[in-house]
């Protein structure tokens, strides 16, 4: 240890005549002590939702969407688009999918959704759609990641053994039309068909096997999924809405670089499509950040007046040291030295216990939240 640092710490821990400037001197610590862990506890919840939030979005949209310029493809075009994109650096799953809107009805009640059309073995290669999914309104969500891949692949249905097709739809759509699991409702489609008795629109009967639910009140309310040879068969048409793409890196995917990859498409990442809400929170992460540093910056002047009032009171040893021969610049270094102990330790321990009070939040029940406030769970995510 060099001699500044040594008789630093020596000055630091001895004991005081006025011990007001020792109370002062703690003060200072703790201070820093309990901003820097507000400032770990407040970024890493803000980290955390972010994350939250970032799964219930995947949960619902891929990472990209490539969609046609216009109308839309055969089933050939899609292949062929299909095998070049898997071909570009980074992506992981590709899968078609088809979108349309339907009603839904059920004794007399009408509801509109966005009926999306699924390949189920591929759709929980490209989407997180499977956590989200569960028989059981009560199932946790450790439960309906386990089963949220088998209802999808119960989609298609089984016409051998007289079992429907079946549809997984939002929550609160559930809800609203007084659904539970094991239900049947109509499916009616906005295309027509012709009968002697005049045009009637295309309708399909689909079994309720499962109820899809991120938390996100915008998605949950209008999405339903099925198999997407039931969606063309209520459609009576071949042609898709796009495919759905999952690249190994969402947070860094530019939007540029693939509209230029892929010339003749129309490219849509998830960015693009929740950008308001991810921006908003982007500057209440940068707003806080800054709050919680002022709090620092206090400690800090007051760590900087401590010392001042420590060399008024250090003054007969500071002549002792001189008189042996110490040069201003050691006596400069020795209090500096003082300063960088209090903030070192100060910030070590609010590293500590930042760490900790962020391990509780994450392994205990300590804020009970509502259901539905927080995706993935109850728990406040950190």
């Amino acid at each position: 240890m060099r001699l500044s640092s040594f008789i630093g710490l020596r000055f630091l821990l001895s004991r005081r005549q006025d011990r007001s400037i020792s109370a002062i001197t703690w003060i200072s610590g703790v201070g820093v002590m309990l901003g820097v862990t507000a400032l770990i506890v407040t970024i890493s919840v803000m980290n955390g939702f972010r994350a939250n939030l970032f799964l219930a979005v995947t949960g619902a949209t891929p990472h990209m969407r490539i969609l046609p310029m216009e109308g839309a493809w055969d089933e050939a075009t899609q292949a062929a688009l299909a095998a070049q994109v898997k071909t570009l650096p980074g992506v992981e799953a590709v899968a078609p999918y088809f979108a349309r809107q339907v009603f839904l009805s059920l004794a007399g009640q009408f509801r509109a959704v966005l009926l999306r059309g699924v390949d189920p073995t591929l759709e929980p290669q490209v989407s997180e759609v499977a956590r989200f999914i569960r028989s059981d309104p009560l199932a946790s969500p450790e439960q309906a990641r386990l089963n949220g891949a088998a209802l999808l692949a119960r989609l298609p249905g089984n016409a051998a053994q007289g079992e429907r097709a079946g549809i997984i739809l939002g929550a609160p759509a559930a809800r609203a039309l007084g659904l539970i699991v094991g239900d049947e409702l109509q499916a009616i489609s906005t295309v027509q068909r012709q009968t002697p008795i005049g045009p009637v629109p295309l309708m399909k009967s689909l079994k309720l096997i499962g109820l899809f639910e991120t938390g996100l009140g915008g998605t949950d309310d209008v999405m339903a999924f099925v198999d997407q040879r039931t969606a063309e068969q209520l459609f009576r048409i071949s042609t898709l809405s796009g495919l759905a793409v999952r690249v190994a890196d969402a947070q860094e995917i530019d939007d540029a670089w693939w509209q230029q990859a892929l010339p003749g498409v129309r490219v849509l990442t998830w960015a693009d499509e929740n950008r308001n809400i991810f921006q908003v929170m982007r500057l209440e992460k940068l707003g806080l950040f800054v709050i919680l540093t002022l709090i620092l910056v206090v400690s800090f002047f007051n760590i900087i007046s401590s010392l001042v009032m420590l060399v008024l009171e250090k003054r007969k040893g500071i002549g002792v040291l001189k008189s042996l021969g110490a040069s201003e610049g050691l006596i400069r270094r020795i209090f500096f030295m003082q300063g960088v102990w209090i903030g070192t330790l100060g910030t070590a321990s609010g590293l500590t216990l930042g760490l900790l009070v962020c391990w509780v939040l994450a392994t205990f029940d300590v804020i009970d939240l509502p259901p539905g406030v927080f995706p993935l769970g109850n728990r406040l995510p950190v």
